[in-house]
């Protein structure tokens, strides 16, 4: 199995573990850099978490083999009960705190747990990260639907300001000392367009315009953090490549 082969085989398990959750899947969001990879193929694309540069250098991430899940559970017993129930029967077991896994052909697949913050630790069926912004999120879902090989994949992602909430918070609270958030933020305004975010983000009112600022403070030049962990990923660029990286990156992020 190459890489991509092991990626649709996790998209493919992603898809059937949501069937089998039933009326539950309606209270789960894929979060995280599979998002990207989503946007990616909706696009028709691979799905690699790549950028394509002005000058035509490509930047790669590659592919994200686990699937961030939020949940939305609010202690509901009956919806707790069905979801240890589904991962067990799908035989995935617990190798982590907020991680299930399961042994799939070549590949294993990986299901990190997330929470909003506020609900009660000892009201999830299990461990589960809290997420501050699982509201704003939640909120702000909308489902996408593909053809993965022959089998659905429905599921519910964030939009542009969802999305983006997280990712600024992660880099600027959670994660300020690593550099991929950064490049997913960069890579996911590039794939979708800079004007359908801004659109989305001046649509948002306050919230909109609070990540607004963050991206600037991230963005604003070739000085600033996140270009700096977006020249970072490019680490095979020679001098004059990651110049012209840094120039793009800014050129990006200057509308907003």
């Amino acid at each position: 199995m190459d890489e991509l082969e092991q990626f649709e085989a996790v998209l493919r398990e992603l898809g059937e573990l949501l069937l089998d959750l039933a009326d539950l899947s309606s209270r789960v969001m894929l979060i995280g850099g599979q998002v990207l990879a989503l946007e990616s193929r909706k696009r028709g694309r691979s799905g690699m978490i790549e950028v394509e540069t002005d000058t035509g250098e490509v930047v790669p991430r590659g592919f994200t083999l686990e699937p961030d899940l939020l949940f939305d559970l609010d202690g509901t017993v009956f919806m707790a009960g069905r979801l240890l129930e589904v991962l067990r029967e799908r035989g995935y077991s617990r190798v982590r705190n907020f991680r299930w896994s399961k042994p799939l052909g070549e590949t294993s697949v990986n299901l990190d747990l997330f929470a909003p913050a506020e609900v009660d630790p000892e009201e999830l069926p299990t461990f589960m990260t809290p997420l501050p912004d699982a509201r704003l999120v939640l909120r702000r879902q909308q489902p996408i639907e593909l053809t993965i090989g022959d089998r659905p994949l429905r599921v519910a992602i964030p939009d542009a300001v969802g999305f983006l909430a997280m990712k600024t918070r992660a880099k600027l609270e959670l994660r300020p000392d690593e550099n991929k958030d950064s490049f997913d933020i960069f890579a996911y305004v590039k794939l979708v367009g800079a004007g359908a975010v801004l659109d989305a983000l001046q649509q948002a009112g306050q919230e909109g315009w609070d990540i607004q600022k963050k991206l600037l403070a991230l963005f604003f030049s070739r000085s600033s953090p996140g270009v700096r962990d977006v020249v970072a990923y490019a680490n095979s660029f020679d001098p004059e490549q990651q110049e012209l990286l840094a120039q793009s990156v800014v050129d990006l992020f200057a509308e907003f």
